[in-house]
Parts: structure tokens; C-alpha cells; sequence
């Protein structure tokens, strides 16, 4: 069980930095509403790789993809530190996932700057999935 927690702190830093490269690699960050209300860090400058977001695969790529990556790396985080404790893992894992969501929904009511994007809240749901699958499926024998 030692090694199953830094596996998955291991998972959730891959899962973070595949969706900042997403973001720094693929997406035109110049015309971002964030970066109106932050500066832009000087490593970001770089030109951006241009993908063809008009085909759904590319979209979800771009747009939706680095979300559900982020979302999974959290839920990857709060499973490492509450491996054994599935109650307090659904519990501040429920509360992640819908702190992200809200944000999201914010972002439809003009709450918060943004666009708002029916495939992000898609995206976390999946990744909500994908790390029960991750459990279920590599890690739960060894635990228990």
C-alpha cells in the first residue's frame, strides 16, 4: 500500500501537466478571457501548434480535454491521501468535482468570465469515471 499513494500523486501531476501542455501547446492563449484579468506568464508567449477544432475529436481535444485532465488529477490527489476512507474520499471528492462544475455553470450565468462549454461538465464526469475505473480495476485488491 506504500506504493499506491505516490503512484497516484505520481498520476495526478501526469494528469495536470498533460493539461497545461494542452493548453500551452495547442490553444491561442492570447484571445483567453483569463488572461485580461491576470497577466500572461513570459513562458507562455511561445506561437501555439494550430489544430483543426472543427472536427469534434479536435474540439474535444483542444477545449474539453484539458479539463477532465485537470479534474482527474484532483480526484487522483484526493484518493492518494484518503486511499483507505472511501466515505471521506466520495465526500471531498462530491465537493471537487462540484466546486468545478460550478464554475463552469457560473461561467453560463455570466457569474464568472468565461465561456461556458456543456463538454467540460461532460469531461468531469468522465474523469469522475475514469479514476473509479482506475480504483475498481488496479488498485482496491490491494488495498483491501
Amino acid at each position: 500500500m506504500k506504493s499506491v499513494r505516490p503512484a497516484y500523486c505520481i498520476a495526478a501531476l501526469a494528469a495536470f501537466g498533460g493539461g497545461v501542455a494542452i493548453y500551452a501547446i495547442f490553444r491561442d492563449i492570447d484571445n483567453m478571457v483569463m488572461f485580461r484579468y491576470v497577466p500572461k506568464p513570459a513562458f507562455l508567449a511561445a506561437p501555439h501548434i494550430r489544430l483543426d477544432t472543427g472536427t469534434p475529436w479536435g474540439y474535444l481535444f483542444v477545449f474539453s480535454l484539458p479539463h477532465g485532465l485537470w479534474c482527474l488529477s484532483g480526484l487522483l490527489v484526493i484518493r492518494a491521501v484518503w486511499l483507505t476512507d472511501t466515505k471521506w474520499r466520495a465526500v471531498y471528492g462530491g465537493i471537487f468535482v462540484a466546486i468545478a462544475s460550478s464554475v463552469e455553470i457560473m461561467q453560463l450565468s455570466e457569474v464568472m468570465p468565461g465561456t461556458f462549454d456543456l463538454l467540460d461538465l461532460a469531461s468531469y464526469g468522465i474523469a469522475a469515471f475514469s479514476e473509479s475505473v482506475i480504483y475498481n480495476k488496479f488498485t482496491k485488491r490491494r488495498v483491501l
